[in-house]
């Protein structure tokens, strides 16, 4: 039988067996945490002391539930008196994560562009831990894709000293990449070839189509920007405080985070301006997996739909372009001219003119 410091410890073990063996699918028994004990962690018990253990983890707060409870009745031989005994079954651990919301964790880590895969990988494997043993042997067919794509090491120190420094409300100074056919990330270079540092001032970290982004300004200007955290390759906090919002042109009203990322689709900067389109009336869930519920439809009576909404005229020249063969923009004029240029040189460019 286990001694005294055994007696100590076992409780931590029974809480441990569970977390790690059990779900709401997968169960166990009081004899099974028993001979788990032993063969784990080689210590002996009867039913009595996992029963009195189970009932002082439960009584403590933790998540541990059985599906049944069975009383019965014996003699106890001391006293000569009947009394009733509790028999824990089906016992299993609660998690803090459905396996479906781990899975959507897991998913949303599959299709970043921006993390390391190394980190990736470590990152999900610290989600499946969360879960039992059973959910981790169910993963094992998930791998995170784009290895081989080029991706910033430092992306983990990048995120941190930016939450630092918008926490703290102080400017930054970065070096920016770019990336070359050698696919490694090259710091941009003053024309005298020194490192070009640009002095920042952060405002808010976002995920857009799985890269990550900081919408700042940069203190030479007056308008608000956006830069890929993925791209900068060295950063240090400055003592100085940021810029107020209200001195940066399309932040003078505050950051309505929802509103900035769909009116600068795919993060392209400018002011919004009033766009007005016509689609073919299938494609209505297209639009709506872009801009989601701001945009305002009016069915006509050919079958398309016009719509109309506030966003970017840099973005929505690129977005138009890009679904040139089933979106005509047909307001503002300018950008409806932009447009038809892009167009054009696309065509010459594939002898099409």
């Amino acid at each position: 039988m286990y001694q005294d410091s055994g007696k100590k410890i076992v409780i931590l073990y029974i809480l441990k067996i569970l977390r790690d063996h059990t779900d709401a699918n997968h169960t166990m028994t009081q004899q099974q945490i028993a001979d788990k004990l032993l063969s784990e962690y080689g210590i002996e018990v009867n039913r009595a002391t996992i029963k009195r253990n189970l009932s002082d983890l439960m009584e403590a707060g933790y998540e541990i539930y059985a599906k049944q409870e069975v009383t019965r009745t014996h003699l106890n031989k001391k006293t000569g008196e009947m009394e009733e005994n509790t028999i824990y079954k089906d016992l299993y651990y609660e998690h803090d994560f459905t396996e479906s919301e781990l899975h959507m964790l897991i998913d949303g880590l599959l299709f970043s562009r921006s993390m390391p895969h190394n980190q990736r990988k470590d990152l999900i494997d610290k989600l499946a831990g969360l879960s039992s043993s059973w959910f981790s042997k169910r993963i094992q067919h998930v791998h995170s894709m784009g290895a081989d794509s080029p991706q910033n090491p430092k992306l983990f120190f990048i995120i941190d000293t930016l939450d630092e420094a918008i926490e703290n409300g102080k400017q930054i100074e970065i070096v920016y990449g770019h990336y070359g056919t050698d696919l490694k990330l090259h710091k941009t270079l003053n024309e005298d070839g020194t490192e070009k540092r640009q002095k920042l001032n952060p405002y808010q970290l976002v995920a857009n189509e799985g890269r990550y982004y900081l919408i700042c300004n940069n203190d030479k200007y007056e308008n608000v920007a956006n830069y890929r955290i993925d791209r900068i390759m060295d950063i240090k906090i400055l003592e100085t405080n940021v810029k107020p919002k209200s001195e940066v042109r399309g932040l003078e009203n505050g950051l309505n985070l929802e509103g900035y990322v769909y009116q600068n689709l795919n993060m392209f900067t400018s002011p919004p301006v009033d766009v007005e389109f016509v689609i073919p009336g299938k494609y209505v869930s297209l639009i709506i997996d872009f801009f989601g519920k701001h945009v305002k439809f009016t069915e006509q009576e050919d079958g398309t739909v016009n719509c109309r909404m506030k966003v970017s005229a840099t973005a929505m020249q690129h977005w138009a372009a890009e679904h040139a063969g089933i979106v005509k923009v047909i307001s503002p004029p300018e950008l409806v001219e932009e447009i038809r240029e892009e167009v054009r040189k696309a065509a010459e460019m594939y002898d099409l003119a």
